[in-house]
């Protein structure tokens, strides 16, 4: 379990800094409460999944890619086009996400341009990298490239595939509006290769000899993110573990936590320091649900039938 105390106080101060989320309209006697809140996100580019949780106003914004394009039906860029306008729409001035496909630099800025074009309110994101792994003659530095040029261009970015600390930083310090750990998949990722004999998350983070005379250590996370607890807690370590070094910075590149499992992690990231989830529709229709919720409305319809023959008071 995700220990609070590992939580920063310090992190307050970043987000009083901040704009706020939920903001009050001028004239309106009864200020929102929660006036810096974050802000949570529905990953998905299903209109009909995405349309209620915004009426609710559970939700005040969203991301898409394109896997989740497929599902929502589109076949070719004019359906995507069609169906990412009609999301905008629905939530404008609040940020829509949609995913570069290009790998090149020059493709990538010329798609990007072509997204933004599309709504004031899209958000484009780009992968930091793994462009080297699609293709050894790829320069590794792409998308951190690419976030630089959109940032010079007014282009608000989303930089994605983030899986530690450094990332986060290297696509902040690029100029990324935010940047997405994708946590739910540090966890599968330690749950497949971790040797079971070893500490949790030595798949991520193992050092026997300092010297590393037989080159087997992995560094990839610090210690107190994927060693620091179970596996399961490992992403919501890692927001953690960013929280604390955007705050020691004041870095205002928004922690956008994706990737989410269940809905444990979910309290668990607004505790570790996020600044905005987005979490899987099928999760955001549960948020008002619990057994015990169902129980209490069910005796509390119970009591009430005493009232039904007594007449209404003016």
């Amino acid at each position: 379990m995700f220990d609070v105390q590992q939580t920063k106080a310090g992190a307050h101060n970043r987000r009083v800094r901040m704009a706020e989320v939920n903001t009050t309209a001028k004239g309106k006697k009864l200020a929102h409460p929660s006036a810096r809140a974050p802000r949570i996100f529905a990953d998905t580019a299903t209109y009909s999944e995405i349309e209620p949780l915004y009426k609710a106003g559970i939700i005040n914004g969203v991301t898409t890619n394109p896997s989740l394009m497929k599902k929502a039906g589109a076949k070719n860029w004019d359906q995507v086009k069609e169906i990412s306008q009609s999301i905008c729409k629905l939530l404008d001035p609040n940020p829509v996400s949609l995913e570069l496909t290009e790998l090149t630099f020059d493709k990538m800025l010329e798609q990007a341009e072509m997204l933004a074009s599309w709504a004031d309110n899209v958000v484009v994101k780009v992968p930091i990298g793994g462009y080297q792994a699609v293709d050894p003659s790829f320069d590794p530095y792409t998308g951190l490239k690419v976030v630089r040029a959109l940032w010079e261009r007014d282009i608000k970015t989303n930089c994605t595939l983030i899986f530690n600390s450094t990332q986060a930083f290297w696509a902040a310090n690029a100029g990324a509006t935010y940047i997405s750990p994708f946590l739910g998949r540090l966890a599968d990722y330690a749950y497949k290769n971790d040797e079971v004999e070893k500490a949790p998350g030595n798949s991520l983070y193992y050092i026997d000899d300092h010297k590393n005379e037989k080159g087997d250590q992995n560094v990839f996370n610090t210690e107190f993110v994927a060693s620091g607890g179970k596996r399961k807690d490992i992403g919501s370590r890692l927001i953690n573990e960013i929280s604390a070094m955007f705050t020691n910075y004041d870095i205002h590149t928004e922690i956008l936590a994706a990737s989410f499992r269940n809905f444990t992690q979910v309290s668990e990231c607004l505790l570790a320091g996020a600044d905005i989830l987005t979490v899987p529709a099928p999760i955001l229709e549960k948020v008002a649900d619990h057994p015990l919720t169902d129980e209490g409305m069910v005796r509390f319809v119970e009591d009430s039938k005493v009232f039904d023959n007594e007449p209404a008071m003016a």
